[in-house]
């Protein structure tokens, strides 16, 4: 094994980025979480829960852990018989919200953590909340008259900066958005603004707190993370050039992310120990969504505003595809509505959080990622409620898809299952995807924390479930193991599987922050 060192995850919502890093291990390095700091309880929850699983050895974790799981024991009951883990995960992972004024606090709550390892390097990870930077997000605050220019959100970034300039890791990643490329706040780019920041964090922060002196001297290299930066020298010393601010955009479905999720990822070098290794990700080959989903039983949707029962779901299905309504499908797609529909099984259900599971999934390589031969039930797979007239365009949508090639925009669909809403009518260009079958040859749009208020954008492939993703199947798509649970309610388990990092990017990322560690002396 090779040296451990230590990572702090702030801003870690349910562990993405640190599940990614606490997974990588080489000969040369290892890397360990040895502070995690979320303010949602929710995520926290789930946070402690995993830091309780990496107390064991992977092929040590008790039979306690998994009753849990099952729904044999409680949560507490599971801390009961395992004290010792209970309070190491307890130590790592921190139900606390970065704020002004508390750096002392972070500080010496960090070190304290960073103290516990024989290591001359550690690592910060996180990525500050982002709904200041989406376009949407953007949108929505300029379309309600908020006072966008002053929005406290835009300036979260700056409680990173903080850390990082006063604990001054050796490396750190930022992540993000790619709507940050593009926010400004009175004319100024908010993304050159970072770069400037993280690149003299201490003078940075002297500025945004008024101090009389900087909290450090130490200055960062910025890296890209797949575009290579080339350096030059000059009298003042090495430097890097200057990339565009689309060259930090990674997209995700080229290194074997079922996703199309594109975000701006940040790695920072100290300048005093930087080796400055070439390292960047590798692209590998392309994941579809049947690849991560094709494995889970499969559920029906619920059905809302009428008795909840495979019959009354099952007929309402049927009424789509008998006059009058079937009079107004074109011929192609009814055409494979009728033989969808005699595939629809008597015998599947809603599911649950935690359902039964005989796993046979085509790739070797995600069976050996996502599976865990000591589960046997697939966790957090529990379908939504529909109304009827959803059920009816979520079958029309995958059907369609299977007669056409495509998903249907709102311009396919016959006027009697148009939605009525104002984000869903012809008019309204911006929306006319607004139900999206994520198709199984593809990799998945974007799995975001809005899923968890509707799962119109995230319409299972699958005609026969006639439904939204599970809050397993997002997880599946974010590339969480299968032995990650979520923890609160669906809708926070929803929202948190949408706000994380992919682990399987993040270990890939930890590769490239290996390949610095290993040079640095």
């Amino acid at each position: 094994m090779g040296k451990v060192i230590p990572v702090i995850d702030v801003f870690a919502g349910p562990g993405g980025l640190g599940e990614g890093f606490s997974l990588y291990d080489n000969s040369t390095v290892k890397f360990d979480i040895a502070l995690s700091i979320e303010k949602d309880p929710d995520a926290h929850k789930t946070l402690q829960l995993r830091a309780f699983f990496r107390q064991f050895e992977e092929n040590d974790v008790p039979e306690d852990y998994y009753l849990y799981l099952g729904g044999e024991i409680t949560l507490n009951e599971l801390y009961e018989r395992w004290p010792e883990q209970a309070k190491g995960a307890k130590e790592e992972a921190w139900l606390h919200e970065l704020k002004d004024g508390d750096i002392d606090k972070v500080r010496k709550k960090a070190n304290s953590a960073i103290k516990k390892y024989d290591a001359n390097h550690w690592v910060l990870i996180g990525g500050p909340p982002c709904q200041a930077y989406s376009v949407v997000g953007r949108a929505r605050m300029k379309n309600h008259k908020a006072d966008f220019e002053e929005d406290e959100r835009h300036f979260l970034y700056q409680h990173y900066l903080r850390v990082v300039a006063h604990l001054k890791p050796s490396i750190f990643i930022m992540e993000n958005v790619k709507g940050i490329l593009t926010a400004s706040v009175n004319e100024e780019s908010i993304f050159e603004k970072i770069l400037d920041d993280l690149e003299y964090p201490g003078e940075a922060v002297k500025e945004l707190d008024g101090r009389k002196r900087a909290p450090s001297v130490v200055e960062y290299d910025i890296y890209s993370l797949v575009v290579a930066q080339i350096t030059f020298k000059d009298r003042r010393g090495t430097h890097i050039k200057k990339l565009k601010p689309r060259d930090y955009i990674i997209h995700a479905e080229k290194f074997g992310v079922p996703q199309r999720r594109h975000r701006v990822i940040l790695l920072g070098v100290r300048k005093d120990i930087d080796p400055r290794v070439s390292a960047r990700l590798k692209i590998s080959e392309k994941s579809t969504v049947s690849d991560v989903l094709d494995d889970l039983p499969p559920l029906r949707s619920g059905i809302t505003r009428e008795v909840d029962s495979w019959f009354s779901w099952n007929r309402a299905i049927e009424e789509i595809i008998t006059p009058p309504h079937s009079e107004k499908l074109d011929g192609k797609t009814l055409g494979v509505m009728k033989q969808e529909f005699l595939a629809i099984s008597s015998e599947i259900d809603r599911g649950g959080l935690r359902v039964k599971c005989d796993r046979k999934i085509a790739r070797e390589f995600y069976a050996d990622w996502f599976h865990d031969k000591n589960l046997t039930v697939a966790l957090n797979h529990q379908s939504k409620s529909h109304m009827k007239s959803d059920l009816w365009r979520y079958f029309f949508s995958t059907c369609y898809y299977k007669a056409h090639g495509k998903s249907p925009l709102l311009t396919d669909y016959p006027k009697f299952l148009l939605p009525n809403h104002k984000n869903a009518t012809l008019g309204n260009t911006k929306f006319l995807d607004r139900f999206k079958v994520q198709v199984g040859e593809l990799p998945a749009s974007t799995v975001t924390s809005h899923i968890s208020k509707d799962g119109h954008f995230f319409i299972h492939h699958d005609p026969s479930q006639c439904r939204a993703w599970s809050v397993r199947e997002a997880a599946r798509v974010q590339t969480f193991p299968d032995n990650y649970y979520f923890e609160g309610n669906r809708t926070a388990q929803y929202m948190q599987v949408g706000n994380a990092v992919p682990p399987l990017l993040a270990y890939q990322i930890a590769d490239v922050v290996a390949q610095h560690i290993a040079e640095m002396k």
